[in-house]
Order: structure tokens, then sequence, then C-alpha cells
């Protein structure tokens, strides 16, 4: 079991430094581009079974901006599901490669959550927290300084 908040002893300590601004991406087949300005409110792992089965991949990675920094060219497509049936999340992807390209929330309006692998510098962002690790793969070892949640807190903005 994973425990909340206690860093993996062994790991390497993650180095925190600037995130140049302002931060590019798109998807796989070049249809969607996107620029952020500004320095993200949050940069985070989710290890929930959704984001497992989006990402395809043990975990998602989210860079969080405010909605205004976030500008996009060319057409994404919603999915649109229900969380614990009473809140909605949304997935953007691109509609000709299927890279998700971003998720919103009902609950934060305000903010556009980027998937960090769809940037053109991925080495430019730092995980500082990853959520719902209670879901997480038991070989997955997360380095030392990113603080682990076994759910999604209430007031974090991920």
């Amino acid at each position: 079991m994973v425990a909340s908040r206690l860093p993996h002893p062994t790991a390497p300590d993650v180095k925190e430094s600037p995130v140049p601004s302002p931060l590019t991406g798109g998807c796989l087949c070049g249809a969607v581009r996107y620029r952020c300005d500004g320095e993200p409110q949050s940069v985070g792992l989710c290890q929930c079974d959704r984001c497992q089965r989006q990402s395809g991949s043990s975990f998602l990675i989210a860079v969080v901006f405010d909605r205004d920094a976030v500008s996009i060219e060319g057409e994404l497509q919603p999915y649109t599901a229900r969380i614990d049936g009473e809140r909605e999340l949304t997935r953007h992807f691109c509609p000709r490669c299927g890279s998700a390209v971003m998720v919103t929330l009902d609950r934060y309006p305000g903010i556009r959550s980027m998937m960090g692998g769809t940037l053109d510098d991925k080495s430019a962002i730092r995980p500082t927290f990853s959520l719902w690790c209670s879901s997480g793969q038991g070989w997955l070892e997360l380095p030392a300084g990113i603080e682990r949640f076994p759910d999604y807190p209430d007031g974090l903005i991920a």
C-alpha cells in the first residue's frame, strides 16, 4: 500500500527549476498546436484507472494552467464522463490522430490541464505530486520529493 504524503526513501531528489515560458506542444500528427504562457499552477501525475486507460500507461502527467494562458490552434474533439456520478471531466483529443491534449473539469472551469506528454520540451516540467496512488501500479517507484495522495484531495487544483 502506498502511504499518503511520504516520499520514496531511495529515489533521487527532484530538483525544482523555473519553467520556461511559453510552453508549446501539440498532438502526434501536428493538426493541433498549443501555447501556454506563464508558470503552470501545478504539475502532477494522476494514477487513477481512467487516466491509465487514456494515457495507455501507468499515469498521466498534468500541467495545469489558467484558462486564459492557453491558446489552441486546430480542432479538439471532447469526450465527457461523469466522475462519481456527479462531476464532469472532459478529455480533449485530436480527431485526426487521437492524441489526448487537454483535460477540463467542471469543478475548476478556470483551468486547463495540458497533457505533459504532448509538450515540445518535456524536460521543462517536474511533477510535484501524484494523485490516486491507491490505484497505482505496485512496481512504480516515484522519485523523492513527489507528494503522494491516495485519492484526489479537496482543494488541490490538478
